[in-house]
Formats: C-alpha cells, structure tokens, sequence
C-alpha cells in the first residue's frame, strides 16, 4: 500500500514539474509591433508577456511591461463653452444639460410636478414624444419664456433659467432618480450653450456655441432637437468619469504587477468590475442612441440635420468609439486579472492534494515500521 501511494505522490510531483517547465517559456514578442501599439492607452496589455510558473506556491512576476510606467491617460474631452464668457454675449439666453441618473421615473415625476404648482406640462407642437416630460413655470420672468426638457435617461436640460433655478429643480428631483451619479459628476459634466434670435433667418441651425432660432415661430421642435443633442453629451461624459475611476483603479493593480512582479486580488472585487464594465458598455451600446439616430428623426430631415450637427459639435461619435476602446482595453485587464487568481487558487490546490498524499505515505510508513518491530519482537520471543 505505502509502495502504491508512494508511486502516486511522484507521479503528481512529476506532471507538476513539467507543467511549470512547459508553463515557464516565455513568447517572444517583436519590439517593432510592440513601438506599433498605442502606448498612450495604458490598459494595452499584451497577451504574449505573461510568465507563468507552477513550480511554486506562488505565481511569478510577469516580465516588465513597456506601457505599463506611462501615466493614466484622461478622458477624451471636447473643448466646452465657458460659463462667463456666454453671459457677456448680449440678447442671449443660457442653456444647461445635466446628467444625473441612469433614468427618471418620469410619470411620478410629472404628477410631483403637478402638485408643485410652479410648473405646468407642455407638448411639441402636435408632436407627442415618449419618455419626455417637458415643464413650463408657471410664473414668468421676463418676456423671454423659461422651459425644462426631462429625458427617460436621466438628463435634463433647462432654457432661459438661471443657475439657482437649475440647481433647486435638480435637488427636487433626486427622488425620482434611478442609480444617481455623484454630484461632482453631474456639476462637472453639464453642458452649457446659448441661444438668440437672429432676424431674417428661415432655418434654425448651430452657430459655434449658439443656436439659431427664427423669431415670432414656435421654434419647440427645434428645441427638442437641441436638447436631445446636448443630453446625449452630458450622460457620455457621466459614463466617461465612470471609466476614468474604474480604470484608476484597475491602474493600481498594472502597478502593484510592474513593481512587485506580482499582485494579489480578490477574486469577488475583480468579478465585481468586471460586472461594472460589462454593464457600462450595455448603456453605452444597446440602451442609448448614441451609435445610430433616434427613430423620432427618421421623418424629420430638418430636425435630424439640427440633431446631426449638434452631436458632432460636441464630438459624440468621436468619444463613443475611443470609451468603447477603453472599455475593451480595461475588459481585458481586468480578465487577465482574474485568471490570475483562478491559477493561484488551482495551485494552491494542486498543493494541498500533494500535500495530503504525502501525509498518507507517511502514516503507511508509520504504521509499516510498527508492523515491522512488532513482529520482529514476536519472533524474538
């Protein structure tokens, strides 16, 4: 028995042996593609550079990576309009749009709105948009009206109000948010733009950081189709900040990786970015209209060439592409991060069997050699 079992421990000895040695050899990698790479996306990481050896309790370093000392690269950021500046442009009127939540629950936000009696419900023209609430104050100030457009995405965007206005407006709808983002993000990626009514103009249209309305006509579509633009721009700018802080802390670890050769990682907390990520790109490519234009514009040639315009103002297809990138680029990361727990753990495993195999052998050896001094005093006697 102690001769069968022996002959196992050796046996998982040697086909741990010449995994490890197998496992070790590293796969060369050629410096002219690696110079091809962006080296500015440090979440880059080439599959080729990983050493593994099995002959241990541990995992060993990974060779050093050349992308892996450059600083975190920012966001893709579009140049945005200045605050100060728009407000010494005279006969224009303000335009803010914030993102604050992933949705509203805008039928309990319209009756809340109701029962406040500061705000009445308006249409487009005969128009009647979906998941859209839009809010005119009772009371007016000034002949120029005021007007909140509420989008199902968690976006809102004012016409004509003042700061203060906007900020009581965005604490009174808290409560019907769903999945709210911080309030940094939200102050942070507000978009800002101006409007003015310029005579002698048939079509409304997009002026560097201004629209262009006709004046004495019910310019609200036209509205819409601004604000819709503006709002697609707050909320990727709120999933942008969500990728910048992801990635911030998915950097630490490609550190921890060049620093120590190694890096220990919680199995759950990978697990759980990975759930962060893969729910990111979900809203960023099947739950938004930011890869195609919005069904409302199919019959609308005027109103999806305002729409068009003022998404490539602000840079939309452009940010879209290079946060799916970065999205893939931490995705992969993050999957190799994993992977690398599951081997610790499967070594750890494959050296808790040798382990207890060894400890039987011994125990057979044990019990051999009582066996042996036992009869051996037998036949003494």
């Amino acid at each position: 028995m102690s001769v069968y079992l022996t002959r196992i421990a050796v046996t998982a000895i040697r086909n741990i042996t010449n995994k490890s040695s197998t496992l070790s050899n590293v796969v060369e990698f050629s410096p002219a593609k690696l110079f091809l790479n962006n080296k500015n996306d440090v979440f880059h990481l080439s599959r080729q550079l990983i050493v593994r050896n099995f002959a241990t309790d541990t995992i060993q370093p990974v060779v050093a990576l050349e992308n892996a000392s450059l600083p975190l690269k920012k966001k893709t950021v579009h140049k945005k309009a200045v605050l100060e500046d728009l407000t010494k442009k005279e006969g224009h009127y303000l335009t803010f749009a914030y993102a604050t939540a992933n949705s509203y629950d805008l039928k309990a936000l319209k009756e809340a709105l109701v029962q406040q009696k500061l705000y009445e419900p308006g249409k487009l023209k005969a128009h009647e948009v979906g998941d859209v609430v839009i809010a005119n104050p009772v009371y007016t100030v000034g002949t120029e009206p005021r007007e909140i457009i509420f989008f199902k995405e968690g976006a809102v965007v004012f016409w004509n109000c003042t700061e203060l206005e906007a900020s009581n407006v965005l604490d009174f709808v808290k409560r019907y948010e769903i999945e709210s983002y911080p309030k940094d993000v939200v102050e942070r990626e507000r978009e800002v733009m101006t409007y003015v009514y310029q005579p002698n103009v048939k079509k409304c249209h997009l002026q560097e950081s201004c629209f262009i309305l006709v004046p004495d006509r019910d310019n609200s579509l036209e509205k819409y189709s601004f604000s819709h633009a503006m709002a697609q721009s707050a909320r990727l700018g709120a999933w942008e900040a969500r990728l910048e802080s992801l990635a911030a802390s998915v950097r630490e670890h490609s550190a921890i990786m060049e620093r120590d050769g190694a890096t220990y990682v919680d199995k759950k907390e990978v697990v759980r970015k990975l759930g962060e990520l893969f729910s990111l790109r979900h809203r960023l490519n099947v739950e938004s209209d930011l890869l195609d234009t919005p069904d409302f514009y199919w019959e609308e040639e005027e109103l999806e060439r305002l729409y068009s315009n003022t998404v490539a103002y602000f840079t939309i297809p452009r940010r879209t592409r290079v946060l799916n990138e970065r999205l893939s680029h931490c995705v992969e990361l993050l999957e190799l991060l994993s992977s690398w727990a599951a081997d610790r753990h499967h070594v750890r495993l494959e050296w808790m069997v040798i382990a207890l195999i060894l400890a039987e052998v011994c125990f057979e050896l044990l019990h051999f050699f009582e066996r042996y001094f036992m009869r051996h005093e037998v036949d003494s006697s």
